[in-house]
């Protein structure tokens, strides 16, 4: 079976992903069926060789790609390791946006059949000069997707965020009727693509003890049982809103295939409490399979030596997994 090319997008130059990149590198090589192409600056690389060095191999094209080498297609930004660490700058945030840029291009051109993005700093991309929320946003507006949704993977247990990084503040006067049937049926389509017949969505609740019938806030019954009752006559199953302090124990136990989370932090605390070093970030809805670590840069520990590669090598395959069973399923669909 031919490999599958797997993109690797190196992030932030100046926080963790060229380390998790390098100290991965062994465990990812062994992976059959896939083999990654790095999009990035050899500078950077080089600099991160204290946690691993790879022979370098420099392409421009898929049919350059060797085995047994670090296989990278130097976007030419970052030109000497003079550049910052451990922090914000418009210089290393210009070369994480780039990277994508360049990854989406190689995607377009059949170079690479999947992406696995290391983590930014939205701070960097402004400093840049780039504004978007982050790369999910990048990605569909490159790849011209409208209905996309952000999926956090640990094993079995996937929970779709309905709003993503915005001010908690915001959540409420975000989430509507519309917006929460749209990313449900986003979620219950990919598991259906992934081969599971009859998910079971779990909707999760935005107010302690979903509201307590209104007293303690109306947009469960306002916004979120109206949306339910929507989906059930699209046959779409679903159970909900349950309280969030109850639907991650269901998620655990195999009750659900889904959760649907309201807002960033009710799906994360719980999740990078339990399951850090498996947490990958998958983002649905696109023309091409993205995922990424279930982290950020961790400025904090950069160039420190102290990053745990775990979640990207999970990232990468997931990445892979997903690759091969969406072509499958397209060929069957032929």
């Amino acid at each position: 079976m031919k490999k599958r090319v797997i993109g690797i997008s190196i992030g932030d130059p100046s926080g963790i992903g060229p380390e998790v990149l390098l100290k991965g590198l062994p465990y990812i090589k062994k992976i059959p069926g896939a083999i990654p192409l790095v999009i990035g600056d050899i500078p950077v690389i080089e600099k991160n060789f204290i946690y691993g060095k790879a022979q370098l191999n420099v392409v421009k094209t898929k049919d350059e790609i060797k085995e047994n080498c670090l296989n990278i297609y130097e976007a030419g930004i970052i030109r000497n390791k003079k550049f910052p660490t451990g922090k914000d700058s418009p210089i290393c945030g210009k070369a994480s946006f780039l990277y994508v840029e360049r990854a989406i291009q190689l995607w377009e051109g059949g170079q690479i059949d999947g992406l696995l993005t290391l983590p930014i700093s939205k701070k960097s991309w402004h400093l840049a000069g780039f504004r978007y929320a982050g790369h999910t946003e990048l990605l569909a507006e490159r790849l011209q997707c409208k209905k996309y949704a952000m999926v956090m993977v640990a094993g079995n247990i996937k929970v779709l965020l309905a709003t993503t990084h915005i001010p908690l503040k915001d959540v409420s006067k975000n989430l509507s009727k519309t917006l929460l049937i749209e990313k449900v049926t986003t979620g219950y389509e990919f598991l259906v693509k992934l081969g599971i017949k009859r998910p079971l969505m779990g909707i999760s609740a935005l107010n302690p003890h979903s509201g307590e019938s209104g007293i303690l806030g109306r947009e469960e019954s306002e916004i979120i049982i109206p949306a339910i009752r929507i989906l059930h006559k699209r046959g779409i199953d679903c159970e909900g809103p349950i309280p969030a302090d109850a639907i991650f124990k269901k998620a655990v136990e195999g009750k659900c295939d889904m959760v649907i989370a309201m807002y960033h932090d009710q799906a994360m605390i719980p999740l990078k409490t339990f399951f850090f070093d498996k947490l990958v970030n998958c983002t649905l809805g696109l023309k091409m399979v993205r995922t990424s670590p279930g982290h950020g840069t961790a400025f904090d520990i950069a160039y420190k030596g102290l990053a745990d590669p775990s979640s990207f090598i999970e990232a990468y395959k997931l990445t892979g997994d997903l690759i091969t069973k969406f072509c499958i399923k397209q060929k069957e669909t032929m």
